[in-house]
């Protein structure tokens, strides 16, 4: 789970950052700015609604966003799943 929530955490941010400063699109989506910080360093198990509304501020399905396994350089797979 960890490593899932760190690779969503840079997908947000490194889609965030062609847009908005991270104060600004916390604003944008409802959230803290410390909140958003600790989103972007997957620290935070997020809630759907979370989600939802970080995947519209990017103008992103939340399918979309979640897809994580076709972004390049990013792996969700851990030790167990690949069997080493």
């Amino acid at each position: 789970m960890e490593s899932f929530l760190a690779a969503l955490g840079q997908r947000i941010r490194a889609l965030r950052t062609e847009d908005f400063s991270q104060e600004d699109f916390a604003a944008e989506v409802d959230v803290f700015r410390s909140h958003m910080s600790l989103i972007e360093q997957g620290q935070v198990d997020l809630r759907l609604s979370t989600v939802y509304r970080i995947a519209r501020g990017l103008d992103l399905s939340v399918s979309e966003l979640l897809d994580l396994e076709t972004q390049a350089g990013v792996s969700t797979e851990t030790a167990s799943e690949t069997g080493q």
